[in-house]
């Protein structure tokens, strides 16, 4: 199934107010294109350089290739649930989701708890759940 820009935004509105640790959203097609992308007001207010990154025309091609670093060692562990890189104010994720030929992009929280699959499987089920509607 192929995400359109609609449902794209929709899935990104339903993800910023699910969590209020959720400071980002993001969704991104296979080949690395930006499909809706929204922030929380203070995220760009804590993280001025951020405004830059949100609109470069990289910033989808490098979550395809961190992905395709990660699943190089797919053979011995599986296919990858998340990629999560943890700064000293925030934690980056990605999220595979190759159901909907997308990856979701999250900036959260330093504190936000995200380590475990239940988070991921939350995140998973509302995107379920908003493209169903």
């Amino acid at each position: 199934m192929t995400v359109g820009s609609i449902a794209a935004e929709r899935i990104v509105d339903d993800i910023l107010s699910s969590n209020h640790e959720i400071l980002s959203a993001g969704v991104i097609d296979w080949s690395g294109n930006i499909i809706a992308n929204k922030s929380k007001e203070s995220f760009g207010t804590r993280f001025e350089g951020v405004r830059s990154l949100e609109h470069n025309r990289y910033s989808g091609t490098l979550a395809i290739a961190a992905l395709g670093i990660a699943s190089e060692v797919k053979d011995a562990f599986g296919e990858p649930q998340a990629i999560i890189t943890i700064y000293r104010d925030c934690k980056l994720m990605l999220l595979p989701m190759p159901s909907y030929d997308v990856l979701i992009g999250l900036a959260l929280e330093p504190s936000a708890n995200v380590e475990n699959n239940t988070f991921v499987k939350e995140i998973e089920r509302l995107v379920a759940r908003t493209l169903k509607s």
